[in-house]
């Protein structure tokens, strides 16, 4: 009888999405309404984030604009965009990304990956740059074939202290880029 009921309790933990204790990077889960706070918008159609970096040539960005969205058809899709660059619409999912708010904050993605250290958005970084994992748990879409945890490594300025000072000490949670698996 216990070994039944070990059996259902262990089932239930490795089914449910978003399992905190199965990574090995201690990332930052927070709620949509913190996520949307960062410009990350979680909804049953995917995850859309559109951000224009004000500080982006000081910073020795290529780009100002970043987006991605993480939807059922795709792990994740990444666009850069010029100042003068406007969003071509192909696809239903690209309507959506580009009727989005775009943010403008100066804090931004530098890695996209996942909780065993793949990247999918990887920039050339200093080894001992310190960036903040906030994990976006999949499943909260309500998308059918992603229960995954994707990782967002942004780049730790001051005004995102500010944005999660009240529910974040961020500090504990900068870390070092885990080194890339293939």
């Amino acid at each position: 009888m216990k070994f039944n009921l070990l059996s259902i309790i262990l089932a239930v933990v490795f089914i449910t999405g978003c399992n905190k204790t199965s990574t090995k990077i201690e990332a930052l889960y927070l709620n949509q309404a913190q996520l949307n706070s960062l410009g990350i918008v979680v909804s049953e159609k995917g995850v859309f984030y559109k951000n224009t970096n004000p500080n982006w040539k000081n910073d020795n960005e290529k780009y100002c604009t970043l987006a991605f969205y993480l939807t059922n058809d795709n792990y994740v899709t990444t666009l850069h965009l010029e100042e003068t660059d406007t969003l071509t619409v192909k696809t239903e999912i690209d309507s959506l990304l580009k009727i989005q708010n775009t943010t403008i904050n100066d804090f931004y993605p530098l890695l996209i990956g996942d909780t065993q250290g793949r990247m999918s958005l990887n920039q050339d970084l200093p080894a001992d740059m310190k960036l903040l994992p906030v994990a976006i748990c999949m499943a909260d879409t309500k998308l059918p074939n992603r229960t995954d945890t994707v990782l967002v490594w942004f780049k730790p300025t001051e005004t995102l202290k500010k944005i999660l000072i009240d529910s974040v000490d961020i500090e504990k949670h900068l870390q070092i880029k885990p080194k890339d698996k293939k």
